[in-house]
């Protein structure tokens, strides 16, 4: 239990401090994309190596066929439903005209999409044991932290303040670490099959959520070296979870 609080905490937190980041200091988003997209190449591997071959010994092809696609329909049905109701508008390869009615519950229900598969897939991680728990934190921690720094000027355009700023990312947090106990608190009773199926789910949404927003919003600040460093951080944690 308290290392699943611990860790939650610390993904959660990564988001909060990444904005505090960007409020404090001016940087440049070219370095924020490379960060981005190191991450983005841990997560890959974290879902490949870590949820998905997880899921698959859990519960079979039929776990990760169902769970997947399921969980990649989700996001991008959920995303799409955000993006009509403007909870998207402060990512910056989605900024449109600057709007001062903002919606900071959307926003936060946007962050949120994004972020409750990771928190599951972690505290499913800690209790099914292995080296996937610390893969999928420094993952998560990778990915969080320059999505928080980056986030900073489109919410600032969209008419948040810091205190608003700081209100939305923190709320968030606390979820991501209440989704993380929650999940390795109350699922360790469920059968195999099922847990299978809510590894390749949040697997399948964290997949959708790169493709759809981190990766390309990191490819728009840095160009091509992105992709090189997402290679990178991919056989960074490939390396890393054999090691472990």
């Amino acid at each position: 239990m308290v290392q699943a609080i611990i860790f939650g905490a610390v993904s959660g937190l990564s988001l909060l401090f990444g904005a505090a980041t960007g409020l404090i200091f001016k940087l440049n988003q070219k370095v924020i994309a490379r960060f981005m997209a190191f991450g983005a190449g841990v997560l890959v591997c974290a879902l490949t190596f870590g949820l998905m071959e997880e899921a698959f010994g859990h519960g079979g092809f039929d776990a990760i066929i169902i769970g997947f696609l399921l969980g990649g329909i989700v996001f991008i049905l959920g995303d799409y439903v955000l993006h009509l109701k403007g909870g998207r508008r402060h990512k910056r390869h989605q900024l449109v005209e600057a709007r001062k009615d903002s919606n900071g519950k959307v926003i936060t229900m946007g962050a949120l999409l994004d972020g409750i598969p990771e928190s599951v897939a972690l505290g499913i991680a800690l209790f099914t044991g292995g080296g996937t728990g610390i893969l999928m934190l420094v993952a998560i921690v990778l990915s969080n932290f320059p999505e928080g720094i980056s986030s900073v000027d489109g919410l600032k355009k969209e008419g948040f303040t810091s205190a608003g700023i700081y209100k939305i990312w923190g709320v968030v947090a606390l979820l991501a670490l209440i989704f993380t106990v929650l999940s390795f608190v109350f699922l360790h009773d469920i059968t195999p099959n099922t847990i299978g199926i809510i590894e390749a789910f949040a697997a399948g949404a964290i997949l959708a959520m790169l493709a759809d927003s981190m990766m390309p919003e990191a490819f728009d600040d840095g160009g091509f070296s992105i992709g090189i460093l997402t290679v990178l951080g991919f056989l960074t944690a490939f390396i890393v979870s054999k090691l472990s």
